[in-house]
């Protein structure tokens, strides 16, 4: 995935069933996105807020915590209605019902100091409320943890067309990490090194084959060449095939084993596509 505010928009960790989205206006302007969590299950919510990079991030946390921002979060819990499956439950759960349990995860884009953290949590602590902030830090890490889903190998050519859209959409899902180039890699890394980790570690390789994609013998080649190498060894269905403006005889010129697999048609457009790739690789 890459970026804290991807992982703020599509974190479900929190054990939720319903999500609220709102933005809240701070000082000066400054817009506060957040996410109400409705866990119906428990009868609980729960709030995460995004904080992009300022120059003050210390007393804009404390501002959070202190002021009416999550009383005015909660005031809109209305609205929501979950109707339970069992025929004995056969009323719907109102989120009126629910109760916050003082839980509220901070996504911020600044980098504090262990001790301003701490002054937080103490802050937090002492209005009933537990606090777990998530850094430029917190988001490095979990990336270098997380298997990604799919590596996506492109034609440089239709980087702005076709690649960048899908991976972008991929990323709405939740749990939905991808080897891309632009999330994945960093200045310095081995080109050479950084794509094979990507390929081994990933759990299906999506091959954008279009005709930029048939006619380069360069990197794509290579890659298309090691997802093979994987495939055979493992014996695993590993290829997620997209066609983007080409023939089936097109294909078979190129693979002939490729030409038999069923494949996602870009000319469905990016939502469609990138629905099928989730599906078929978290089967």
């Amino acid at each position: 995935m890459g970026t804290l505010r991807d992982y703020f928009t599509t974190d479900q960790e929190h054990g939720v069933t319903v999500t609220q989205t709102q933005e809240l206006t701070g000082r000066g302007g400054y817009k506060i996105p957040c996410q109400m969590f409705l866990d119906f299950g428990s009868g609980a919510i729960t709030l995460a807020f995004y904080l992009a990079a300022v120059t003050d991030p210390l007393q804009r946390c404390t501002d959070l915590i202190t002021g009416n921002a999550i009383d005015g979060v909660l005031s809109a819990t209305g609205g929501f209605s979950v109707q339970t499956s069992y025929p004995a439950d056969a009323a719907a759960a109102d989120a009126t019902t629910l109760r916050f349990c003082g839980r509220v995860y901070v996504y911020s884009e600044n980098r504090l100091a262990e001790t301003d953290v701490a002054t937080i949590f103490r802050i937090a602590r002492q209005r009933g409320l537990i606090v777990q902030y998530r850094g430029p830090e917190w988001a490095s890490q979990r990336t270098a943890l997380e298997k990604p889903l799919a590596f996506i190998s492109h034609d440089s050519r239709d980087k702005e067309e076709i690649a960048r859209p899908l991976a972008s959409e991929l990323t709405k899902f939740p749990g939905c990490t991808v080897w891309y180039d632009e999330y994945s890699l960093k200045i310095g890394d081995n080109l050479r090194e950084s794509i094979e980790n990507g390929i081994k570690s990933c759990r299906k390789c999506v091959l954008l084959l279009s005709k930029h994609f048939l006619a380069n013998k360069g990197w794509t080649k290579e890659e298309f060449d090691a997802i093979f190498t994987r495939q055979l060894i493992e014996q695993a269905n590993l290829v997620l095939p997209v066609w983007c403006g080409v023939t089936k005889q097109e294909i078979f010129a190129y693979s002939p084993s490729l030409a038999n697999r069923w494949a996602a048609s870009w000319n469905d457009g990016v939502e469609s596509v990138a629905r099928q790739i989730y599906k078929a690789a978290i089967a």
